[in-house]
């Protein structure tokens, strides 16, 4: 890890000196060094969780669970800041000399404040309980009132629903129950949705870059190729080959 900080030092040197920055002789600086270390470890931590939610996979109730953990994190992340421990962030670990107690104070503040914009973000983070395996879910345990308990009761006495659930996967399950268990499919299903994201749009910008590059502007609308970058369907080559005849021998 000081191998990167020494080569993230290197490259924004000689971009300041390129670009005559004013900020040259803070890259010497060890507290500007610090500063700039955590910066690269939480940005790197929130890289990471957005790539998780992209992909055709990722759904409402995954997105809820990795947030709810990231959050928790943050706790523990700022208890720790609390007691001058910082073997959570990598890079800012590395470094030879430790944080001051000023920076470790804004540390600690900047993770309060993304905690607080989370929540802002998204306030209602609450995972349905029953919608992986509703079999294993106390009734006591669900609200009064709402048909819940009851439901649970019934459906984890329901034979056929216990086969069915062991052979779909949950999204199967509870699309087949909709009709006889109205109120637990009714809150299982939007977090079993496929979480939104841009995902899709943005791998599809990625594919025409590559495709219409500099040395290839001239060609026309890239309609096939394009389709073949951002097509999930396998193409069969077995059965394309089959359908063509051999070079004939001369």
């Amino acid at each position: 890890m000081t191998r990167r900080v020494f080569e993230l030092k290197n490259e924004l040197l000689v971009f300041c000196k390129q670009k005559n920055s004013d900020f040259q002789n803070d890259l010497e600086n060890e507290e500007f060094k610090s500063r700039l270390a955590y910066l690269s470890d939480i940005f790197e931590t929130l890289n990471n969780i957005n790539l998780f939610f992209q992909g055709p996979n990722s759904s409402v109730s995954d997105f809820i669970s990795r947030l709810e953990a990231f959050i928790r994190k943050l706790d523990i992340w700022m208890k720790n800041m609390d007691n001058r421990q910082y073997g959570m962030f990598r890079l800012l670990t590395s470094l030879q000399r430790q944080p001051s107690d000023k920076l470790c104070q804004e540390i600690r503040c900047h993770l309060q404040q993304l905690k607080s914009e989370l929540l802002h973000y998204f306030p209602d983070m609450t995972c349905c309980a029953y919608i992986t395996n509703p079999f294993l879910v106390d009734p006591s345990l669900l609200p009064v009132g709402t048909g819940e308990q009851e439901d649970i009761i019934d459906i984890q006495s329901d034979e056929t629903a216990k086969t069915l659930h062991k052979e779909s996967s949950p999204i199967n399950f509870w699309l087949n129950m909709a009709s006889t268990y109205e109120t637990l499919a009714g809150n299982a299903i939007p977090q079993l949705l496929v979480f939104p994201s841009t995902w899709e749009c943005e791998q599809g910008f990625s594919s025409m870059m590559s495709i219409k590059t500099k040395s290839r502007n001239r060609l026309e609308a890239p309609g096939h190729d394009f389709r073949c970058a951002v097509t999930s369907v396998a193409p069969r080559i077995d059965l394309l080959v089959a359908k063509k005849q051999l070079q004939p021998s001369h």
